[in-house]
C-alpha cells in the first residue's frame, strides 16, 4: 500500500518507488530507501540509500522494489531552494531518518511529525524554516482557501478575507507558510483531489470538484509538479493530512 502524508508545504510518499524512465518536474526530492538504489542524472551514476535531487533535475530512480521515503517540496519552498545539486546522503544518516519515520509512524500528529521532519532536514544538511510567530490572519487566509478550494480564488480576494492589501498579505502568506500563494493554492487543490479520490469519487469527479478544468488538467498539473500520475491515486491508498 503507498501512504501520502499531506505535511502542509510538501507530501511525503511511502511507496516502492520505481522511475526508469529519464523524466524532470517542478518539485525537489528528498529519497530516502530502506535497500541501495540506483540513481542517474544525465551523466551522473549514483548507488546509494539517499539522495537529494533538486527541482527541474532529469533523472531516473530504481530501488530494486524495497520501500522508500520520498518527500516532494514544490520548487517555491524554501527547503527546495537549498537542495541544488544531485547529494547522496551518507547510509548512517538514512538509518536515522527510518528509525524517525518508524516512532512517527506509532504516533501520527503534527507535533510527532515535527519531530519527524526536524530530523530529516538535519540529517540531510537542510535549513528549518525560520522560526515565526503564527499570524492569526494568515492561519485565517489557509482556512478560508480550504473552504473554497473548488472556487476560483484569488491572491487579491484571499487578503480582502482578511483585510490585508495584496501585497502586504503575499508577503507575509510566503514567510509563513515557506510557498508563494499560487503554489499553495495549486498544492491544496491536488491534495483535495487526492481526498476524494481515496473517498470513491471518479478521477474526473474528484478533479472537477477540486477546481481543475478536466481529469486530464489534474493528472497533468499534478505529474508535472510532484511526478505523480493519476492512475497511482487509487483507492488502496493511505492518505493522512498532518494537522
Amino acid at each position: 500500500m503507498t501512504k501520502i502524508y499531506d505535511a502542509g508545504n510538501h507530501i511525503l510518499a511511502c511507496t516502492g518507488y520505481a522511475d526508469p524512465a529519464n523524466h524532470r518536474h517542478m518539485a525537489a526530492h528528498i529519497i530516502i530507501s530502506i535497500g541501495e538504489m540506483a540513481v542517474e542524472s544525465g551523466s551522473e551514476k549514483l548507488t546509494c540509500r539517499g539522495v537529494l535531487i533538486p527541482s527541474g533535475t532529469p533523472h531516473t530512480v530504481i530501488t530494486g522494489g524495497e520501500n522508500a521515503l520520498v518527500f516532494l517540496y514544490d520548487c517555491t519552498t524554501d527547503i527546495a531552494r537549498q537542495i541544488k545539486s544531485l547529494c547522496p546522503l551518507p547510509e548512517e544518516n538514512c538509518d536515522s531518518i527510518l528509525s524517525a519515520f518508524y516512532l512517527f509512524e506509532k504516533d501520527i500528529s503534527a507535533v510527532s511529525y515535527r519531530q519527524f521532519s526536524h530530523c530529516v532536514l538535519t540529517h540531510c544538511g537542510l535549513s528549518q524554516m525560520p522560526a515565526v510567530k503564527t499570524d492569526e490572519r494568515i492561519t485565517a487566509a489557509t482556512e478560508y482557501i480550504r473552504r473554497n478550494i473548488s472556487h476560483c480564488i484569488t491572491c487579491r480576494e484571499a487578503a480582502g478575507s482578511v483585510h490585508l492589501s495584496e501585497s502586504r498579505f503575499s508577503h507575509l502568506f510566503r514567510q509563513h507558510t515557506g510557498m508563494t500563494f499560487a503554489a499553495y493554492l495549486i498544492y491544496q487543490r491536488i491534495m483535495y483531489a487526492y481526498s476524494l479520490i481515496i473517498q470513491g469519487k471518479s478521477i474526473t469527479d474528484a478533479a472537477l470538484e477540486a477546481g481543475f478544468s478536466s481529469s486530464a488538467h489534474f493528472s497533468d498539473v499534478n505529474r508535472r509538479i510532484f511526478g505523480i500520475p493519476a492512475s497511482a491515486i487509487t483507492r488502496d491508498l493511505l492518505f493522512t493530512k498532518i494537522n
